[in-house]
């Protein structure tokens, strides 16, 4: 094993900051690990490598058994954060609903509290149009990663191009679908507006009562799990090495900068860069090595069922449910439901229960299918509605890739592409200040620490 001496000498192509030199671009002697196989972190192995870096990721669990197994799988080019105006009242009458698309249940949480203070400052027009400029630049982004993925790794076969739908039941719900297909036309996204009948025309396996719908054609779908493991195999391909099952313990800092991580085998790994994409374990294992991510986790269902008939060919979310509906190869997946109730995986079945009672508002033939499994997921939600990207404060070669909500699979690969030339470059190809990791500030503002929370597995 090399001393830390040695690793010293491989920082070489690092500024006082411990981030890559400018003048250097690309430090080919360098070792960077990635924690976390989720998508983000998958896609940061992809593109290090895929650049001829040499790149470790290691997983405590498999590969896709967090957030990133069990999304909807639906590329939502330009989808608005989760704080907006208007967003505070509807929330407060939700948060003691457990039938709601929101759900808090009642309990004493000083961090969720300081967490729901700084959301109800983030649900602002300004924050809103500042929020929405930063996600519509990604989304652009996205688009373009996905694409040359496929064309790349000839991957195109997993990949619909065909957008994705939103369906409304309510002239009401229609009414604010349009509003948002105005606000996405606005950022140059192609939105198009369809009446009952086209629908039905499009898309027989709705039933009657659905009175329009807003097709995002910029946008795609696919099986989630399917891409990600394809993705790590090109990874792989490309020099990557993966070990799954290998648990983080310690992380290993000298003289303020980092220089490997220890595994709970004893096992050792020096590098000069580490990479968080950790999800909402970041938040804890952040505290524990000196700065701030506070996120919570909103934990997201999903049911799989047997395919109805007819069934629709195309990603939808129903409207006024928030209930998201992919057709997969074999299956239907009904996926949705934001419920805060802490970091666990219990799954409350009344929340299950409601994506196939929204699903039979909408959909013809749902009630005589099957239950094929059952799911949950915890997404790192961030109070502003926006992922963290960027350099650890105070503690170089360290770099946060997490926080992205409800649009991990949109932007996993985007960031990842972003991770990689940090790393690489020095810079991104696009800006990424409103993502820094130092925006939270210190640890009083957030208030006491949260519970100790298990280490970091699979994370989107």
């Amino acid at each position: 094993m090399q001393g830390e001496a040695t690793i010293t000498t491989h920082l070489s192509g690092y500024n006082a900051h411990g981030r890559p030199d400018p003048e250097t671009k690309q430090v080919s002697s360098s070792h960077t690990i990635v924690v976390g196989a989720g998508i983000v972190g998958v896609s940061a192995a992809y593109y290090l490598a895929k650049r001829g870096h040499r790149v470790t990721l290691i997983d405590k669990g498999d590969l896709a058994s967090g957030v990133s197994f069990g999304s909807a799988g639906i590329i939502a080019i330009g989808h608005p954060p989760l704080p907006r105006p208007g967003l505070v009242k509807q929330v407060l009458k939700w948060m003691l609903d457990g039938g709601s698309p929101l759900y808090v249940p009642p309990r004493f949480d000083l961090a969720m509290a300081r967490w729901f203070w700084e959301f109800r400052r983030a649900c602002t027009e300004a924050h809103f149009q500042y929020s929405m400029d930063m996600l519509a630049r990604l989304g652009r982004e996205a688009k373009v990663c996905f694409e040359q993925i496929m064309s790349d790794e000839a991957m195109s076969s997993v990949y619909h191009r065909d957008g994705w739908l939103e369906i409304f039941r309510t002239e009401e719900g229609l009414a604010e679908g349009l509003r948002h297909a105005e606000l996405l036309e606005r950022y140059e996204f192609d939105v198009e507006i369809l009446d009952g009948n086209e629908l039905h025309r499009r898309q027989p396996a709705f039933k009657d009562g659905v009175v329009g719908a807003v097709m995002f054609s910029d946008s795609s779908f696919m099986d989630p799990h399917q891409f990600l493991i394809a993705l790590a195999k090109r990874a792989e391909a490309h020099g990557a090495v993966i070990r799954t099952n290998a648990e983080m313990m310690e992380v290993l800092v000298r003289e303020g900068r980092f220089v490997g991580v220890r595994l709970l085998s004893g096992q050792r790994l020096e590098a000069d860069t580490l990479v968080l994409a950790t999800g909402i374990w970041t938040t804890a294992l952040a505290r524990k090595i000196g700065f701030m991510v506070p996120m919570q986790a909103g934990k997201g269902y999903h049911r799989n069922i047997t395919l109805p008939k007819p069934c629709l060919t195309i990603a939808s979310v129903l409207a006024e449910t928030h209930v998201a509906v992919t057709p997969l190869p074999d299956m239907l997946r009904l996926s949705g439901t934001v419920e805060f109730s802490g970091i666990n995986h219990h799954m409350v079945q009344k929340r299950l229960d409601m994506l196939t009672a929204a699903a039979r508002h909408y959909l013809q033939g749902i009630g005589e299918t099957q239950t094929v499994s059952e799911w949950c997921g915890l997404r790192p939600c961030t109070a502003d509605g926006l992922p963290v990207v960027g350099w650890a404060p105070r503690l170089a070669g360290v770099f946060v890739a997490t926080g992205h909500a409800r649009l991990g699979f949109t932007l996993g690969p985007v960031t990842g592409k972003l991770v990689s030339e940090c790393i690489l470059d020095g810079e991104p190809s696009i800006d990424i200040t409103p993502m820094r990791v130092d925006r939270f500030g210190s640890r009083r503002r957030w208030g006491p620490t949260a519970p100790r929370v298990p280490a970091p597995s699979a994370a989107g």
